[in-house]
Parts: C-alpha cells; structure tokens; sequence
C-alpha cells in the first residue's frame, strides 16, 4: 500500500490517440511518486509498460491509465476471468480477487482506497471507498475524452476540465458508448477527508471534493501565523519556506505577521523527500532542495516554514544549512500542522511509527534540542477543524496520524 498518482482517459471516437494526454496529465503527478506505469488499449490490445522518468513516455492508444508511486505494489496486469485488468490504486492493499470483484461485478472491498482500471475489452473502471478518505474526480474534453484522477491537476494538465467528484463508494465504468456509475456499497457514513492530502500531499492547483487545496493553505497558514504571532514573532526578521510545499505557507505567514519573505532557500531539483525510504537518499534531495542564497540570511533571525514534520530530517537538515553554510544567527520553526505522531493507518506513505519525530520526542524542549532550532510552533488539531469551516468544508477530516496514543 503508499501513496500514488492515478490517470484515466478513453476516447469515445475514432482517431484519438491518447499518448501525449497521458504524458502531460501524469507529469502533473510526479510529486506522489517516482514510479511509472503506463498502459494503454489500441487495436493491438492491452499493452504496459513500467517506466522510471515520465519523458519516456511513448505509446499510442484509444484508452490508457497511468500512475505514479512510491513503489511497485500498487500497480500491475491481472487475469479476471478471460479479461486482462491493468490497474493501480492508491490506500489500503488489496488483492487481485478483490480487484476482479471491483471490475467485473461491482463489489466493494471493505478498506480505504481509490482504484483505476483499463480492461482488455476496452473498459476504464474508477473505485472510490466508502469512507471518502481519498479523491477522485470525473473529467471531460468536450464530447470526445473522458478523464479520471485523484487529483483535479492532473485532469486540468491534461487538457481536460473537471466535471464532478466520483461519489464515496461508487464505481464508475466508462467505455466508448456509455459512462455508468454503481453504488457499490451504501452507507450512512459522513466520509472523512484527508488532513494530509490538503496540508501537503496534493498539489495546490488541485481540488478535492470541490474545495480549493490552495485556499485551504492560505486559510491554515493565518492560523499558523496567530500562534506564532503570541509566541516568536518579534524575536525573527524574515520569514522563509522550505522547498517547495512550505513555500506558501511562508509567504502568508510572513504576510500575517508584516514579516518579509525571501526565497532565500532555491530549489535545484523538484523532487519531494518525505516520500523517499532511504536515509541517504533522502538527505541528498533535501541538499538539493535548500541551496541557501547567503547573503540574504547571514546573521539573520530566521522563521522557517514547512508544512508538516515527520522524521525531522529535513528541519534538521535544513537548520544545519542555515546556522553553518548561511551564518544565521537563530532559526525559530513553524510546522501547519498537528504533531504527527502515527504513521497514516490508510495507507498515506510515511515513515513507520517509532521512527516519527514527535512519537519519540513527546516534549518540545526536546525536539528543539535533537532539530537543533531555537523554537518551534505547530499548528493545532482546532486550527484543522476551524480551517475546515472557514473553507467549506461540512465533514470531518480524518485526522488519525495526529491523534497517536500509546
């Protein structure tokens, strides 16, 4: 199970390849992982490819779906009966029983996800549970394409336009003569959500359920910015981002509190480290995400900006950078969200339990020692819910990872 990007579209005529639609909407996608699958349905059959960089992307077909993940398990090629099923999906792990049950007749599996499939003769098939806890959107280039994603971007980038959300548990099957939706389980159930997906997961050009994730961050960084207002404000000069998801949290932030931002810390490759497995791997990126413009910082009060903490190991990375490459004289931190003290049990990839940060550390007088900054300040699991409201959002988030017990 992990976290990945998913891309469906099928032509309702003849004539359309739909290639360079699935190159441009997956590029939209890169940031939930750097594992491709691609496949597509020509005249040939069902052809797939795995694929390691999206500019490899060459194929040509009538219908196709791509993904994007963290690793290989998520996505595949199956035999259902006598139909071939590409698939990728995103949540809880399933098994190829409980993919067949989804596609071919409609069965619900009781575990959080959202599913695409392409079958041999010629279906895409899109799943979202019960439960809401994951995106996934139905969209339409005119008469002629039809799309599907976890994320609006990829739909937008696509060339298409975003037309509806798919419903919590219905299961909408479209071929080039019709497009049905199936409710595959009935619930009384309020879906939940995910606080993660509008904190940082998605792109903020994206919208889930109808609301804006870029409004959502605007919204929680005012609240970040009053905390911070009563507690470190007067004690910082500048206000910077981390790289690149912290980036508009700092800029309202900073203009929160009549605080200047500096891009102080440039960005050389767009890859997203909280997502990566290995340790050495994932400081590397992050040296590659935070090379410091010193003359801007040196001898500086720095208010740091990221949009959630985790292992630690990019504010720690990131304060080392500051206080011995910069020269800054002190790096106080602002986190948007909640301490994360469990890793997501729904399947958002995140480093296990005993290894999040504010699991091991349960004081703040501690984590400051161990990320080796001056102060830090979190938002609270009341700024979320508050944030919810002031962007219209009715239901609850699902806010498990936070709440993290014993």
């Amino acid at each position: 199970m992990g976290t990945a990007g998913l891309l469906g579209v099928l032509s309702f005529h003849e004539g359309w390849d739909i290639g360079g639609v699935i190159r441009y909407g997956l590029s939209a996608l890169r940031h939930r992982g750097e594992v491709y699958l691609v496949s597509v349905l020509s005249n040939e059959g069902l052809l797939t490819k795995r694929l390691d960089d999206v500019k490899d992307i060459d194929v040509n077909g009538w219908a196709g779906i791509a993904c994007s993940a963290t690793d290989d398990s998520v996505f595949g090629v199956i035999k259902c009966g006598n139909v071939d099923v590409a698939y990728c999906y995103e949540g809880q792990e399933i098994n190829e029983g409980e993919i067949c049950d989804i596609v071919l007749n409609g069965k619900a599996p009781g575990k959080s996800l959202v599913l695409l499939a392409l079958t041999s003769n010629g279906h895409l098939v899109g799943y979202r549970s019960v439960d809401g806890r994951r995106a996934l959107s139905l969209g339409a280039y005119g008469f002629d394409l039809a799309h599907m994603s976890n994320e609006t971007a990829a739909i937008s980038a696509a060339g298409g336009a975003v037309r509806t959300p798919v419903r919590p548990g219905s299961i909408i099957d479209i071929s080039r003569y019709v497009v049905r939706e199936l409710r595959a389980v009935n619930s009384d159930e309020d879906p939940k959500l995910c606080s993660l997906e509008f904190i940082y997961m998605s792109r903020a050009d994206s919208e889930i359920d109808g609301h804006s994730v870029y409004a959502f961050r605007k919204a929680l960084a005012q609240r970040l910015a009053a905390r911070l207002r009563g507690r470190i404000a007067d004690s910082t000069d500048l206000v910077v981002g981390v790289p690149d998801t912290g980036t508009l949290y700092a800029l309202k932030v900073g203009e929160a509190l009549g605080k200047p931002v500096e891009l102080a810390l440039m960005n050389v490759e767009r890859r997203r480290s909280a997502i990566m497995d290995e340790i050495t791997t994932r400081r590397s990126i992050i040296h590659l995400k935070v090379n410091p413009i010193i003359k801007e910082l040196r001898g500086r009060r720095v208010l740091l900006i990221d949009d959630s903490l985790l292992s630690g190991l990019t504010i720690k990375e990131v304060s080392q950078i500051l206080r011995h490459r910069a020269g800054v004289r002190e790096v106080h931190v602002g986190i948007a969200s909640p301490r994360i003290a469990r890793a997501c049990p729904y399947g958002v990839t995140m480093p296990p339990t005993r290894t999040l940060l504010a699991r091991v550390f349960r004081e703040d007088k501690e984590l400051i020692k161990v990320l080796e900054v001056d102060s830090i300040t979190w938002a609270s699991i009341d700024d979320l819910t508050n944030t919810a409201r002031d962007v219209g959002i009715t239901g609850e988030l699902c806010m498990e990872c936070f709440r993290g017990g014993d």
